[in-house]
């Protein structure tokens, strides 16, 4: 008989400390930081493009500098306002490389556009943060011509978010 009292005691001790307490401050969302492309201005005007056949190919960079050491959950984003002018035909898919010393990572694929009535992000991968993240943009199609060409700004084009 005393065991079940004593069980029933420790029982409703330990229903009581894991109920859920009420904090008087609010939880707000975190926000991830966001670095822009290196460059000497804005805007940076990316034109990448080939002929058939993948003759005359001009691919461009993509540099990110200014990520702090110690940063975390670095992702590579593409974001454009509703209707953002970008100047696509052919095989407009572009791949996206990482770059490291020598080496080429395929990091992504993306056919970049923006909607009449929305906001468009595209994320495109996510990776180590690192000092300096370089990447190379080209069209994807090794044959057929393309074209893709925007102007990057503040306000659309590539981000890198991290330390969500």
């Amino acid at each position: 008989m005393q065991f079940t009292t004593i069980a029933a005691l420790l029982s409703t001790s330990l229903l009581a400390s894991a109920a859920p307490t009420t904090s008087s401050t609010p939880l707000s969302r975190r926000a991830c930081s966001i670095a822009y492309p290196q460059s000497i201005g804005f805007p940076i005007n990316y034109d990448i493009h080939q002929d058939a056949g993948g003759a005359n190919s001009v691919s461009n960079a993509l540099t990110f500098s200014n990520v702090p050491a110690g940063s975390y959950g670095c992702q590579l984003e593409v974001n454009f306002p509703t209707g953002y002018p970008i100047t696509s035909s052919g095989a407009s898919a572009v791949n996206i490389y990482a770059l490291s010393g020598e080496t080429e990572t395929l990091f992504g694929t993306v056919t970049l556009q923006s909607s009449p009535v929305a906001p468009t992000k595209f994320v495109i991968n996510s990776a180590t943060c690192s000092n300096v993240m370089t990447y190379k943009i080209e069209i994807a199609s090794e044959t057929e011509a393309g074209r893709v060409a925007f102007a990057d700004t503040k306000d659309a084009g590539f981000t890198m978010t991290y330390n969500c």
